[in-house]
């Protein structure tokens, strides 16, 4: 499929009446997909462990039409009712540990949660109903440091970062592709970078994390994680959300495929700390980054060729048309 402009697909179309399992779907990107799901016509089912957590679905009236179920990926009886009352034409697993500190703490649970979570859900997909389309949320984490400029592409090695949430989503990753290859599943693995947007609360990652500081008034501490230098590629939850839709929706033809989502183009996080300092109230605070100089800097972006050609997927929101959505959303909620 390679260099030839993918076939249309109408998205409307295809989701109205579909019925879809989101994972971890009352968290950040999962509310996001659930929201765009239902405006599309979607019948969708959440199963999260946190349903009542606030967020983007939680506050949003669409949150009516959506059957929300308790549950822990980690429970195959819960995820085996939950397949059984839906049925799903497809399902997206995002109910994932997310955060790099918290894996350090409490590396046994993140292990639990994003591999044997993943194994546990695949396990029961194959079981119930082999014609799901089974879509995961993996992570340019995948690919471990990097420190040269060249975008890292699907083809690349997995290299384990110097943390657990690292080598937790290489498992889910890799189980994925296997199922995919071994049982016939029409699975495939999304890989995102640094996501960011509207109604993200973890403030141990940037955005959400500058946020909080701006709206406190202290020092624009960055505290001692990294020293600002480092070059990450960052993704607007809304694009991620259409590479998950452009990979299902395609998925019957190529299953066990792995695609990049990113912008391409990285950026230092000093520099993006700045850009929400300024579009939060016009003010070019200087970050406080206090981590241990590098030698050579962090550099990580994903080359989305395959996502394009194969896909038609691009990215549509800049970096500071992002910021500023995000900002705008932090600062006056959902209608801002």
């Amino acid at each position: 499929m390679a260099g030839h402009p993918p076939a249309s697909v109408d998205p409307a179309r295809f989701w109205a009446g579909r019925r879809v399992m989101v994972t971890g779907g009352c968290g950040f990107g999962g509310g996001h997909l659930v929201l765009r799901l239902v405006a599309l016509g979607a019948e969708v089912g959440v199963f999260d462990r946190q349903p009542e957590q606030p967020g983007v679905l939680c506050g949003d009236p669409a949150r009516a039409e959506v059957d929300v179920m308790r549950g822990d990926v980690r429970d195959q009886a819960a995820v085996v009712a939950a397949l059984r009352r839906w049925r799903p034409e497809a399902v997206f697993h995002l109910a994932a540990q997310p955060l790099v500190p918290e894996s350090i703490r409490t590396p046994a649970d993140t292990l639990a949660v994003n591999a044997g979570g993943t194994y546990t859900l695949l396990e029961a997909v194959r079981r119930i109903d082999q014609g799901t389309a089974f879509v995961l949320a993996s992570t340019g984490g995948y690919y471990g440091e990097n420190h040269d400029d060249r975008p890292l592409q699907e083809e690349d090695p997995a290299r384990a970062a110097a943390n657990l949430y690292g080598a937790s989503k290489i498992a889910a990753d890799v189980a994925v592709q296997a199922y995919a290859r071994t049982f016939g599943l029409p699975a495939s693995v999304c890989r995102f970078m640094n996501t960011y947007g509207p109604g993200d609360r973890q403030t141990s990652r940037l955005v959400p994390h500058a946020l909080r500081r701006l709206r406190e008034g202290g020092p624009y501490d960055f505290g001692d994680r990294d020293d600002g230098t480092t070059r990450l590629d960052f993704l607007f939850v809304g694009d991620m959300v259409e590479g998950y839709l452009r990979v299902a929706e395609r998925l019957a033809g190529n299953p066990g495929s792995c695609y990049n989502f990113g912008s391409g183009r990285p950026t230092a996080i000093r520099a993006v700390a700045r850009m929400v300092s300024e579009a939060y109230d016009g003010v070019a605070r200087e970050p406080l980054f206090r981590g241990p100089r590098r030698d050579r800097p962090i550099v990580k972006s994903l080359d989305v060729t395959r996502a394009r050609t194969e896909l038609g997927w691009v990215p549509t929101v800049s970096l500071a048309d992002g910021l500023a959505r995000t900002v705008r959303y932090a600062t006056a909620g959902p209608a801002g």
